[in-house]
């Protein structure tokens, strides 16, 4: 399982980013990729389909939104 996680530099969302990966990589065992972007971004991608962003919901996720879309999924 590969998660990545695209945060945006501009507004150093990297160690939000960082924080949520140790999490998922703790509690999933997944692979972890983080990728710098920009305007605001901060989406979630599990081997390569969004299943979190975080303008679609508002605010950013929290480790445990994002192991029960993937349990959902």
């Amino acid at each position: 399982m590969k998660i990545a996680i695209k945060y945006c530099a501009q507004w150093n969302y990297l160690p939000r980013a960082s924080s949520l990966g140790d999490e998922l990589k703790k509690n999933l065992g997944a692979e972890i990729e983080l990728v710098a972007g920009s305007n605001g971004i901060f989406d979630v991608s599990l081997d390569s389909n969004l299943i979190y962003s975080k303008f679609e919901q508002g605010h950013f996720p929290q480790a445990d939104e994002i192991i029960q879309l993937i349990k959902e999924g």
